[in-house]
């Protein structure tokens, strides 16, 4: 959703929106575009609103799910502690001092710092992808688990550990994915060493996955098989979000979708490629 308010908005420039926005009221304009248009739409206001005012509101992934911008107007968004506030001329007084707000309340700092950790956790958290010999959670086993560690946005962290297992590798499983018999049995760790592991330090974080019903019930089972508890991580499904954002695809496979936002790399079936992939792709449907 966008929402655009003018003021002394000249005729070219009303034509121009109306192309993409509903006019709901005078110098009013709302609609629903990507990210590219919105960038579009408001150099047009700012190379062509001379002297009206013109201010955007936007939605978009973050803690107060809006971003704004203005143009001509004495009111300016500044940063405070990461959250984004409208900064507006201060009253004078008659003897020409400003009329400063008292300070927060104890409350108001309490709210504060609640914002302050939510946002941390939105900007840091995992990525997990697993590969396995099968579909079935409770006969097949995990091969293969890859994870990255994000924190403010960037990657601090890669993982990519092998599996040791007793169970069979089916033939196209190797083909799928080059995992062999000879490669876990020289490279892998033991399953429960690799949950220990993962489950201390994704416990009460953010953690993102592709079908996370799929790799959630792999690793739940495995835990229950080396006596380790339900992992306690917080779960965002980003085939779901997928879905609410592009419509009508032909299938919602990591790689589909993928392409579908314009990246190229080809899935490889490898936990932390895959990964790597599933983090392209969130912050993609994150800029539409």
């Amino acid at each position: 959703m966008i929402v655009i308010t003018m003021s002394n908005c000249p005729p070219k420039l009303r034509g121009d929106l109306s192309l993409w926005l509903m006019e709901i009221n005078t110098g009013v304009y709302v609609g629903q575009v990507n990210a590219r248009v919105r960038e579009s739409l408001w150099k047009r206001v700012c190379e062509n609103l001379r002297d009206g005012q013109a201010t955007m509101v936007f939605t978009t992934n973050n803690e107060q799910h809006m971003e704004f911008c203005v143009h001509n107007t004495s009111w300016k968004p500044v940063d405070y502690d990461g959250m984004k506030l409208m900064k507006r001329p201060l009253t004078q007084c008659a003897g020409g001092t400003s009329v400063l707000p008292e300070g927060f309340s104890t409350a108001a700092k309490q709210r504060m710092g609640r914002r302050h950790r939510n946002r941390e956790q939105q900007n840091s958290y995992f990525v997990i992808d697993i590969e396995t010999t099968g579909l079935s959670h409770e006969k097949d086993s995990i091969l293969e688990v890859g994870m990255l560690e994000i924190k403010d946005g960037v990657c601090v962290t890669e993982n990519e550990w092998l599996i040791r297992t007793d169970a069979e590798i089916p033939e196209q499983i190797t083909r799928l994915t080059g995992l062999t018999r000879p490669l876990l049995d020289a490279s892998g760790e033991a399953m429960q060493d690799v949950l220990q592991e993962l489950l201390e330090r994704t416990k009460c974080r953010n953690v993102i996955f592709y079908h996370a019903n799929f790799d959630c019930l792999f690793l739940e089972s495995a835990c229950r098989k080396s006596g380790l508890p339900t992992p306690e991580f917080r779960v965002t499904d980003v085939m779901q979000f997928a879905k609410s954002k592009l419509k009508e695809l032909a299938n919602y496979k990591l790689e589909t979708v993928a392409r579908a936002l314009g990246i190229t790399n080809p899935q490889k079936h490898r936990a932390l490629d895959d990964c790597k992939l599933l983090l392209e792709v969130w912050k993609k449907l994150n800029e539409m």
